[in-house]
């Protein structure tokens, strides 16, 4: 996971956000009326997706994409409707998420604040593809991320050989080049940009391989 700038709220969210968060409430805090059947969130499902770049703000797989409520709505039903609630999230990412909140909440893939980002959480097993929490952690924040790794699935085996996959190709790719080509530096550079899929375990690779960070 890394971090990814939402953006400012679109206008035009305000007049559903007014509407029908009410009926959220009054359903899950005061136990009133039937559960609210309306999902206008998919409305702006290619939006969020322009913002993330069409790719998971899990997995960091490129997907057709659905609008994840991290704080669930059933637990935080005034967040409906709130721009800064949403992740655009793979199915499966966020099928296996669903109304799921730990005691500490998940790691925000749209943290604000550069400690709370998830680059200070996860790093990668390169030789197994998993993702794993960073060590030094407190107690509270390594539950925090073992949580989202256990709960969403993340080293689930489709997400391992995906990940395993893609090192081993860019493993070959850079392998066959000659780093003094202008066009090498392109490559890293295109591979390890937050916009390209599995950017974070590529950063990730890169590091091992000695690439300095301002190159990855």
């Amino acid at each position: 996971m890394h971090c990814v700038d939402r953006g400012p709220e679109l206008q035009r969210l305000k007049a559903y956000r007014d509407r029908y968060t009410t009926k959220w409430v009054e359903y899950y805090e005061r136990g009133l009326g039937t559960k609210p059947g309306d999902s206008y969130w998919r409305g702006f499902q290619d939006d969020l997706g322009g913002v993330f770049s069409g790719l998971c703000g899990y997995c960091e797989a490129e997907c057709k994409g659905e609008v994840d409520h991290f704080r669930p709505k059933s637990r935080f039903p005034r967040r409906v409707y709130e721009w800064s609630n949403w992740v655009y999230a793979c199915h499966d990412c966020n099928h296996a998420k669903s109304e799921k909140w730990p005691k500490n909440g998940y790691v925000d893939p749209c943290a604000r604040t550069r400690a709370s980002r998830p680059e200070r959480f996860f790093h990668f097993d390169l030789k197994t593809g998993e993702i794993i929490p960073n060590a030094g952690l407190t107690p509270a924040r390594r539950h925090k991320a073992q949580s989202m790794i256990e709960d969403l699935k993340l080293n689930a085996f489709h997400h391992l050989r995906r990940r395993l996959r893609w090192i081993r190709l860019v493993a070959e790719v850079l392998g066959g080049e000659n780093q003094n080509d202008p066009g090498h530096a392109d490559f890293v550079q295109r591979i390890s940009a937050r916009d390209c899929p599995l950017s974070s375990v590529t950063r990730a690779f890169l590091a091992e391989q000695g690439y300095r960070e301002d190159t990855a």
